[in-house]
């Protein structure tokens, strides 16, 4: 069976109908009675944090929308985050968790794992195709031709090492003719 971060991914990332199916056939077995809303879908504002590569230190990049919702099925609470404005689709995953965590869970996983798992080899597929297509732009720094000539730039010339060429180099003169200070 898949583990929560993979099912969630298959949800997330993938097609939205799977969410739906699940969520409706939950809402059918357990009844309007099992199924509460604890915290109606909502945007908040949550701080990103990423790690400095140099020093490995944290730093909050800045803010990010993100969808929240709580629900209980039967005894258990289920937490649903989407990062944007979703509030479908935080109810969904918030029903999703919380009817795999509960005492049917592996009932539920069973029946789903299937899908799932061709949910999610779909989106690694995408995302695999997606990796090749920028590969194809990955440019090697190590083996590009140098510049040969900046006088469009700067006026001088540049050897295949990098150096100066002081012969090209075009100084400006003063406009009384003499060499200035």
């Amino acid at each position: 069976m898949l583990k929560r971060y993979e099912r969630t991914r298959a949800l997330v990332e993938g097609d939205p109908a799977l969410a739906r199916a699940i969520v409706c056939e939950v809402e059918r077995e357990q009844g309007a009675e099992a199924l509460v809303v604890l915290d109606e879908p909502r945007e908040e504002l949550v701080m990103v944090q990423a790690r400095e590569t140099a020093q490995g230190s944290l730093f909050f990049l800045g803010e990010a929308l993100m969808t929240s919702c709580r629900v209980r099925v039967g005894d258990e609470v289920g937490l649903g985050l989407v990062l944007g404005s979703d509030r479908c689709r935080a109810y969904e995953l918030a029903v999703v968790d919380a009817a795999f965590s509960g005492a049917d869970g592996d009932a539920w996983a069973s029946r789903w794992d299937a899908a799932l798992r061709t949910e999610l080899a779909r989106i690694e597929a995408r995302d695999e195709l997606d990796a090749r297509r920028i590969a194809t732009t990955k440019v090697d720094f190590s083996t590009m031709d140098v510049l040969t000539s900046c006088s469009e730039l700067d006026g001088t010339s540049r050897t295949t090492n990098g150096a100066v060429d002081e012969a090209r180099i075009k100084r400006p003169q003063p406009a009384d003719g003499g060499e200035g200070r």
